[in-house]
């Protein structure tokens, strides 16, 4: 599997934050690709981007637990009408 490009990722999020449009981050909290650690990491990078860890998912959440991702997008739909 290939690294991801760090810099790119980090200037295309703050370009995404700094034209004030909101941005959330959903892990599975079983996923072996974002680890526990990464979404920390990111989160502490980016503290405007909301988070949500779904129980129960993996890498693929609204396929794996579709109710937690449809309940988190729902939320953050309604907090940023």
């Amino acid at each position: 599997m290939a690294v991801p490009d760090v810099e790119r990722l980090e200037a295309s999020v703050r370009s995404i934050l700094d034209h004030g449009t909101p941005m959330m981050l959903v892990r599975g909290r079983s996923s072996d690709l974002v680890s526990e650690e990464g979404a920390r990491a990111f989160r502490v990078r980016f503290p405007a981007v909301e988070f949500v860890d779904v129980f129960g998912a993996g890498h693929m959440v609204a396929g794996e637990r579709d109710d937690g991702f449809t309940a988190a997008v729902g939320g953050f739909h309604d907090r940023h009408r």
